[in-house]
């Protein structure tokens, strides 16, 4: 339940051993290491070398690698990987062959000219498609096209005229004495052929230009349409048997592609150590690894530096200004939802880890904007079998699954089981209630504490109640943090007096409502005088005393903004009203389609299930998100200031594979 406690290392290690180090530094991802630009040793000792060189060559062979393995997808066997499990587990030892031996970047080469082959034969394929487009228009032209233009007295035109247009066409050519012969016709347009005599070409082809007409070309090719149309399809037909032995060899190599797999993840790992030795500050002889490690792994950074003759380690001062990286720590109960604190953004090193504070908060909120029972217990038995199934982290859904266990009890306390349900199918036959449906109601109303569509001010109040109580503690929290870290005049000026202020508020309105004795009320509204003094002159404690007093004037004036927060909690109320409405309908719906008879039993089985299953789906997104909103707007917003700079220690990133641990 805190934030990580950082301390700056600096690690030398002599070039001949750096590449190495690294490696077992990786492996163990435990260290965050600065590049020069952030290293502090540049800074002191700015003649220090530093390469900060791209490796184009080991990255031209991971990007060739990511394009193949892409390109032999589709004729590789079914992925081994799944959502469940998105990575392939290899064993050490092939892994270890994979990445010693050439065999994998020679299969890389073969694979590499066998997609080069198919491109050009697809490039091929696409011109000939083209041509023969152009081409099948003309299939009836008897006559070679180079003897079209071979007349000395006349000229001729080929190419085609859309149908609307034709007959303008004919028209106008015919006045100007030119002959029109029509070829075929392909798509609403013509292919004609017209000739005219020199002495008129010129107005012939100001005609065709106004009809639209399009010119044939022709050019590169010899003899009939025909001849060269079958010339074309013969030439399609062996490219696609080409294609088709290409593809066989494809499947063949794909059998590989575990091992591509393999090779890229090694050498996606390898050019990040190189990268970050080459942009470490050097020497001739050494090189400076400068950055940070949680403090309870400081031992075993030592001991992982001391298995090299030529690298030491020590513990170094960080800079005043320096920025520290953060990392939080939780118990097995709050580290589930550290997931929502990682999408807020990581605290600041001055801050306090807001995990452990959010944490029943946030799944009681979740709880109540679902506020039934049975989708709390569906969700559970899906996520439960969902979290067996995945491998890796599952602290999502972990949360998820605690989240769940409180929308069962807000479900049971407020009469919510799908909706209605035990209300509107108990005696849907008619007549006595059997046992089953005695036994169902009498359970749901032993456990209910009120029902929230009978009493919806009591469910309003609750909501209220509970925001209030989030964001005084809020308040307190920071008071806390702050008086422990030693900041004793932020703790009470920026937090404590507020802390009694709202209360001695509270307890002053109780009074006056009469939901507390009046006497309680007015001595909170005399004690408030005292918060309200202290908000006045000291919560802005720069410039002179009119500028402090106008400050402070505002600040008191703030006490509205807080009632807007404790307002925005109605909408706990309104969700968990809105999912049960919902589901109230959906049963009114299927219990009217079953009065149809057997058919309507089963359409109202149908839409049973589906329109609370998308309940289910639809109102745990609105409280998700709703219940992630209340934290980081109204409860963040009271004691943490953000913006620190997540822990980023170097180590193994795989896209691909994860190697199998060997039994110890």
């Amino acid at each position: 339940m805190a934030i990580a406690s950082m301390q700056k290392v600096m690690i030398v290690a002599h070039r001949s051993q750096a590449v190495g180090l690294l490696q077992t530094l990786q492996e163990a991802g435990i260290v965050q290491i600065l590049d020069a630009e952030r290293a502090m040793v540049t800074k002191e000792w700015p003649e220090l070398m530093v390469e900060s060189r791209r490796h184009r060559s080991l990255e031209e062979t991971i990007d060739r690698l990511s394009a193949v393995i892409d390109f032999i997808k589709p004729y590789s066997e079914k992925d081994q990987t799944s959502l469940f499990a998105p990575y392939i587990e290899v064993d050490p030892s092939q892994y270890e062959e994979v990445v010693t031996h050439q065999d994998t970047m020679t299969c890389l080469g073969e694979i590499e000219n066998v997609h080069s082959e198919m491109d050009k034969l697809s490039t091929e394929a696409e011109n000939l498609q083209n041509q023969l487009a152009k081409l099948t228009p003309w299939r009836a032209l008897s006559v070679p096209v180079e003897e079209l233009g071979g007349f000395d007295t006349s000229t001729t035109f080929a190419g085609l005229i859309a149908e609307q247009h034709f007959e303008e066409a004919c028209q106008k050519l015919d006045e100007l004495g030119a002959v029109v012969e029509k070829v075929d016709t392909v798509n609403r347009m013509k292919a004609c052929v017209v000739v005219c005599f020199n002495e008129v070409a010129a107005d012939v082809h100001k005609a065709l230009r106004s009809v639209e007409f399009e010119s044939a070309a022709f050019e590169g090719i010899s003899g009939t349409v025909s001849e060269n149309i079958a010339r074309i399809e013969k030439r399609l037909d062996d490219i696609q048997k080409e294609r088709s032995l290409l593809q066989q060899q494809c499947a063949d190599l794909a059998q590989n592609k575990l091992n591509l797999q393999i090779l890229f993840d090694h050498l996606q790992n390898l050019h990040d150590r190189i990268h970050t030795e080459s942009n470490a500050p050097a020497t001739d002889y050494a090189v400076f690894l400068e950055g940070w490690v949680k403090k309870k792994l400081l031992s075993k950074l030592e001991k992982l530096v001391a298995e090299y003759d030529a690298c030491d380690v020590a513990a170094i001062e960080p800079a005043p200004d320096e920025e520290v990286p953060v990392d939080i720590e939780n118990g097995p109960a709050a580290a589930p939802f550290e997931t929502i604190t990682r999408l807020y953004g990581m605290p600041a090193p001055s801050d306090v880890d807001p995990t452990a504070f959010l944490a029943p908060f946030f799944a009681l909120f979740f709880g109540i904007c679902l506020t039934d029972a049975a989708y709390g217990l569906v969700m559970i038995a899906f996520l439960w079998w969902l979290n067996r199934k995945i491998k890796g982290g599952n602290k999502f859904m972990m949360m998820l699954i605690f989240c769940s266990i409180l929308t069962v009890i807000a479900g049971a306390l407020t009469g919510g089981w799908c909706g209605d349900m035990v209300q509107k199918f108990t005696f849907f036959n008619g007549g006595t209630p059997d046992v089953t449906d005695t036994i169902f109601e009498k359970v749901r109303e032993r456990l209910m504490w009120f029902d929230p569509l009978e009493e919806p001010m009591y469910f309003f109040n609750i909501s209220l109640g509970l925001g209030y109580l989030q964001i005084i503690t809020g308040v307190f929290i920071g008071f806390w943090h702050k008086f422990k870290r030693g900041e004793k005049t932020e703790a009470i000026f920026d937090h404590l007096s507020w802390f009694i202020w709202l209360n001695c508020l509270l307890v002053f309105g109780l009074g006056k409502a009469e939901i507390l004795p009046s006497w309680l009320g007015m001595i909170a509204g005399i004690v408030a005088i005292v918060p309200a003094v202290m908000i006045l002159l000291f919560s802005e404690r720069e410039g002179g005393w009119g500028a402090r007093v106008g400050m402070g004037f505002y600040n008191l004036f703030s006490t509205v903004f807080y009632v807007g927060d404790v307002l925005s909690y109605i909408r706990l109320m309104a969700l968990g009203m809105v999912t049960a409405g919902f589901g109230m309908a959906i049963n009114e719906i299927v219990r009217t389609v079953m009065e149809l008879g057997f058919f309507g039993w089963i359409l109202g089985a149908v839409i049973f299930i589906g329109g609370h299953v998308f309940n289910i789906a639809n109102s745990a997104l609105g409280s998700f998100v709703h219940s992630m909103r209340l934290q980081f707007v109204e409860f963040f917003t009271k004691f943490l200031a953000g913006g620190g700079h997540e822990f980023a220690p170097l180590r193994k990133t795989n896209r691909y594979i994860e190697i199998k641990k060997e039994s110890p």
